[in-house]
């Protein structure tokens, strides 16, 4: 199972770098290994960014929640591990939502480490 918190620390760091002046937030859903990462910018949202484990991207419920938070006119990416892409690619091609972003951890250049334990 991938360390999704080390994942979405990467993120964070490569956000911050890219833009100093976001304010950028995360929560861990750690019952599903997965979690949502938040920017604003004074006070005024920006994205949510979904990043998804090698298992999380399964769930049922995720591809409502992505529209949910696309309906809410910001930017929404999510994050996948780079073999689940294709896959998740096809699910979201569906939709034809425009403005929804499919990332993977490669094309990120984000490493994904195993759990500890």
């Amino acid at each position: 199972m991938i360390d999704i918190e080390d994942v979405i620390l990467q993120r964070i760091e490569q956000i911050e770098e890219d833009d100093p002046e976001l304010e950028v937030g995360y929560e861990l859903i750690g019952e599903e290994n997965r979690g949502i990462i938040i920017t604003a910018l004074e006070d005024i949202l920006i994205s949510v960014e979904f990043v998804e484990s090698d298992l999380s991207w399964q769930r049922e419920l995720a591809e409502e929640e992505y529209m949910d938070a696309h309906g809410e006119d910001i930017l929404v990416a999510v994050i996948v591990p780079t073999d689940a892409y294709l896959e998740v690619y096809g699910r979201l091609r569906r939709h034809a939502h425009k403005g929804l972003v499919l990332l993977s951890y490669e094309s990120l250049g984000i490493l994904s480490t195993p759990m500890a334990g």
